[in-house]
């Protein structure tokens, strides 16, 4: 049991993580972004890389949080911005669904774990609230979806 909490929190939750950062990265370069930033993680910076136009930084707390950065001039239009937002959950989706099409030893408890915990942060992320100034890809998704609807 404590093996599996250890696996989630310093395995599972950081490389879930790193996997809905780069959908949104990956949104944004199919968008048209000069570049990205994708960070995992809190406090100091114990890794910094810079892979051509991705510059990802993993902070010390590695297991608490991340968020990626898509930077394009002129702006990301509203749809665009939809699109980047939806990359996030949709990746965790697609690593959730693997778990459903590919033979993969579900009896492993840390495996499961980890589909699980995909498929956790693919719906918690697409349900729209705002804590302070953070806000949820679903809240990021409506509000560009209501700029969009009301300039068309």
């Amino acid at each position: 049991m404590i093996e599996s909490l250890f696996f989630l929190v310093l395995v599972a939750a950081p490389l879930t993580l790193v996997i809905h950062e780069l959908g949104h990265v990956l949104a944004g370069a199919l968008c048209g972004a000069r570049y990205a930033v994708l960070t995992v993680g809190t406090g100091r910076s114990i890794i910094r890389i810079k892979f051509q136009k991705l510059h990802i930084i993993i902070g010390s707390l590695f297991f608490i949080g991340g968020y990626s950065i898509n930077v394009k001039e002129p702006d990301f239009t509203n749809l665009q911005k939809v699109l980047i937002s939806s990359g996030g959950p949709l990746a965790n989706g697609i690593t959730f669904g693997l778990a459903l099409i590919i033979p993969i030893n579900i009896e492993i408890e840390v495996i499961h774990l980890f589909f699980l915990f995909n498929l956790y942060l693919a719906v918690v992320n697409l349900i729209p609230f705002r804590i302070g100034d953070r806000k949820s890809d679903g809240y990021l998704i409506l509000k560009n979806l209501n700029k969009y609807w009301v300039e068309s």
